[in-house]
Order: structure tokens, then C-alpha cells, then sequence
């Protein structure tokens, strides 16, 4: 029997499997996983009508979002080019 996971507890898991990989080699390939399970949750979340939507869940993946960007760039050394300040990433986040 298959175990089915929900897409507000898929974003959880995978975004904890990211922030917790200690081998930088592996990282990369669990921080773009979480990342676009967030933004499908984060979409989700927005189409959900009045008072459908948490909002302890909007702040959590906003956090995650926030927190994943950070890792990637201390792991990676990656940072926006100075014309890119103030222009939002691809998820829609600033820097």
C-alpha cells in the first residue's frame, strides 16, 4: 500500500531534507526540489478563497523560500549582480 503525501506536507518535507543535507554535492539537487514544491504550495494557497488559506502556512513558506535562498548562497557563493538589487528572484522574492 502506497503511502500518499499531501502537497501542504510534501513543501514540509522536502524543504527539511534540503536545510538539513550536510554533503554540498547533494545539496543543489534537494534545494530545487523543495523550492518548487513551495512555490506549487504557495500558488495553492493563493487560488484557496476566504479564510481557506493558513496563515501561519503563507508566513512558513515565505520563511522557507527566505531561508533556501540563504542556504544557496552560502553554500554556493551566489549572490544578484548589483543591477539585479531590488529586482525579485525568479520565486517573486526580493533580495
Amino acid at each position: 500500500m502506497a503511502i500518499r503525501m499531501t502537497k501542504d506536507v510534501l513543501w514540509q518535507a522536502l524543504y527539511k531534507a534540503a536545510m538539513l543535507e550536510l554533503e554540498p554535492t547533494k545539496l543543489q539537487n534537494k534545494i530545487e526540489p523543495a523550492r518548487a514544491a513551495i512555490q506549487q504550495r504557495v500558488e495553492e494557497l493563493t487560488r484557496m478563497t476566504h479564510g481557506g488559506s493558513s496563515v501561519e502556512e503563507q508566513q512558513a513558506t515565505d520563511d522557507a523560500r527566505r531561508n533556501l535562498r540563504t542556504l544557496q548562497r552560502v553554500e554556493f557563493k551566489l549572490s544578484k549582480p548589483a543591477g539585479m538589487i531590488g529586482k525579485p528572484w525568479a520565486d517573486g522574492a526580493e533580495l
